[in-house]
């Protein structure tokens, strides 16, 4: 697994232990299905459901944490952004909050992954198991 797979730096410790968690997740979902083996694929279906759950969780973690850093930075910088266009003030918000939108981006982007990967694992386990049922897989 990669050391580190975020494509940028991130200094809050809790948004890294975010990113390192949706690394782990990723290494899972980069892992091809055995669909030689259907019982593997059951085993697969409810692992990607748990980090499906994980998800939700993280990503509202992450929003969370983005609110509460932008309501700090508001507060702490409330004299210099009124004294700045809106356009200057909220370019300058958005910066401050970039690693907080790119998390929660990373992971709303790995939550419909996921969806995808457990509706497509869904198909694949339904046309195994009518196979199976009409006599053509062993």
């Amino acid at each position: 697994m990669p050391e580190n797979t975020t494509p940028f730096e991130v200094k809050d410790p809790q948004l890294k232990r975010l990113h390192d968690e949706a690394d782990r997740i990723q290494s899972y979902m980069d892992e091809s299905a055995n669909l030689d083996d259907p019982t593997s694929l059951t085993v697969r279906l409810n692992h990607l459901d748990v980090y499906l759950s994980r998800l939700s969780d993280m990503m509202s973690r992450s929003k969370a944490l983005r609110d509460r850093a932008q309501y700090n930075y508001l507060v702490e910088n409330e004299d210099t952004l009124s004294k700045l266009s809106a356009t200057v003030s909220n370019r300058r918000i958005s910066t401050h909050l970039f690693e907080f939108s790119m998390t929660y981006s990373r992971l709303d982007t790995m939550y419909g992954a996921i969806e995808r990967l457990t509706r497509d694992l869904v198909t694949q386990i339904s046309y195994i198991k009518s196979q199976m049922n009409s006599g053509l897989c062993p």
